[in-house]
């Protein structure tokens, strides 16, 4: 009796402290396809929610995934939204996988995500991306590509290299 006892207090907790799906209802105005575009270029982004299980701690989160592909003088430079909907961390153990979803990002105050990483299929590197809707918007976010803050541990010779713009607005479809 006591060893059921024991067992049920074990399984409720664990359920309390390892099942909890931690929600963020902020990042819903985020959600959607964005696109940027002057003269023959082009950069758009597909953002979708999707929960996220830690594998060390067993807690759940939401986060966003995101897909994008840039056009420069009317040529695709580089695209993942052919994976659209790919779960993120769907095949964990294949490095050839993770350019599928090339956005993963967080809350980052009320209005703003952090795309860390936001993966260059182009260059093989990762940036951080900073997504700021507009003042008093919810259909026009900032685009600001930044390099990683510390010790550069990219493909060598590309440290400061961009091949995305830096600075844009995007409005939402």
């Amino acid at each position: 009796m006591k060893h059921s006892i024991l067992l049920t207090i074990l399984v409720t907790f664990q359920s309390l402290v390892f099942g909890q799906i931690h929600t963020d209802p902020g990042l819903d105005k985020f959600v959607g396809h964005w696109r940027w575009i002057n003269l023959a270029d082009t950069v758009e982004i597909i953002l979708q929610k999707q929960t996220v299980t830690n594998p060390m701690s067993f807690n759940t989160v939401e986060v966003i995934a995101g897909w994008h592909r840039y056009v420069k003088n009317g040529m695709v430079q580089q695209s993942s939204v052919q994976f659209v909907g790919t779960v993120l961390f769907s095949d964990f153990n294949n490095p050839a996988s993770y350019e599928k979803v090339t956005m993963v990002a967080g809350s980052y105050g009320v209005n703003a995500l952090l795309v860390s990483p936001f993966i260059d299929i182009q260059l093989h590197k990762n940036f951080e991306l900073f997504l700021t809707l507009l003042p008093n918007s919810l259909t026009q976010l900032n685009w600001d590509l930044r390099q990683p803050r510390g010790l550069y541990a990219g493909p060598a010779g590309l440290n400061g290299v961009f091949s995305l713009p830096k600075n844009l607005v995007l409005t939402k479809l």
